[in-house]
């Protein structure tokens, strides 16, 4: 009697630890599916007002080029500073957004300080924005895409994906 007490306190221990494990790993899937797709939809719309911006520069001339700096947001990529889900995004991923990030506040300097022709400048933004979109914006929205599959899987129920994110 014992023993077999003994033996059903261990198997509800395992048990209950393994139900705990598979809650945590639920968890943090469902806290970096968010995080992910708020990250992609920044730098998704941060491609769109950048596109504007671009096609502004080629379209007409500026006296003051300035004056058309385009507002990139970064809120999401600044919060994931702090946040312990950030390097649950595959690290290509994030290099490849944080590359982004730096290239255009270049070349956006560079255009302002007139060592770039806005015409010039205007091409390359299209080019990286072109880049991202196919590479590391794909690769992000593919990624929280298998993560919401996963948690729907698992009974979780998340917002769902818009058709032209895999639904």
């Amino acid at each position: 009697m014992i023993i077999a007490t003994v033996v059903g306190v261990y198997l509800a221990a395992q048990e209950g630890l393994s139900q705990a494990l598979l809650f945590e790993n639920l968890n943090s899937k469902e806290n970096n599916f968010y995080l992910q797709h708020a990250l992609a939809d920044e730098v998704s719309d941060n491609i769109d007002t950048l596109n504007a911006y671009a096609h502004q520069l080629q379209d007409r001339s500026v006296y003051d080029i300035k004056v058309l700096h385009p507002v990139v947001d970064d809120f999401v990529w600044e919060s994931m500073k702090y946040s312990p889900n950030a390097l649950e995004t595959p690290s290509h991923i994030l290099s490849a957004i944080r590359r982004y990030n730096s290239e255009v506040a270049l070349i956006i300097k560079k255009i302002e300080d007139n060592q770039f022709g806005p015409k010039y400048g205007s091409g390359l933004l299209l080019a990286l924005n072109e880049k991202v979109s196919e590479g590391a914006l794909h690769d992000l929205i593919a990624h929280y895409t298998q993560l919401h599959h996963e948690l729907v899987d698992a009974g979780i129920d998340v917002s769902p994906l818009s058709n032209e994110q895999g639904q």
